[in-house]
């Protein structure tokens, strides 16, 4: 008796002890930040690398309440091309929900961006994963090769 008693005793503290230090380290991965390629909607060549839009004129913003407000943005691409606008628009408004951003690219043209990320959780480690993106409420290709959005024009 005494030796089940032991044995009972010797699992349990094993599995408190398993829970309680179950991960190493805690860590967080922030949202990876969206990459954006505005091209041909039939040829799908770059129209920030065509020169059809300017990079000194394109801008990210939305509203807190009333307050129009703009996110960073960054060109990226391959060597000597950086023609893919980069942005890390997920870490500005709350997570869970569907939150609404522009992307102004001239004055004659303003496209609707609308992304949910959500928060995952392993237990050790916690993410935010992009759950959905729509642009002007369709559906968004992706670039096979560097990944990034395709906006279609």
């Amino acid at each position: 008796m005494k030796k089940i008693v032991l044995l009972v005793a010797i699992i349990a503290v094993m599995f408190s002890y398993s829970c309680l230090n179950r991960c190493d380290v805690d860590c967080v991965n922030p949202p990876s930040p969206l990459w954006l390629k505005v091209v041909d909607k039939t040829t799908l060549q770059n129209l920030i690398a065509e020169g059809f839009y300017h990079r000194d004129t394109i801008k990210i913003y939305y509203f807190d309440g009333a307050t129009k407000k703009y996110a960073n943005i960054y060109y990226v691409g391959p060597v000597g091309q950086n023609d893919i606008i980069q942005t890390n628009i997920a870490i500005l408004l709350p997570f869970e929900q569907l939150n609404t951003f522009y992307l102004y690219l001239n004055q004659y043209d303003t496209d609707t961006i609308l992304v949910r990320y959500v928060k995952s959780s392993d237990g050790c480690c916690t993410a935010y994963p992009l759950d959905s993106i729509a642009i002007n409420g369709k559906y968004v290709d992706v670039d096979n090769v560097d990944y990034s959005f395709l906006i279609k024009k």
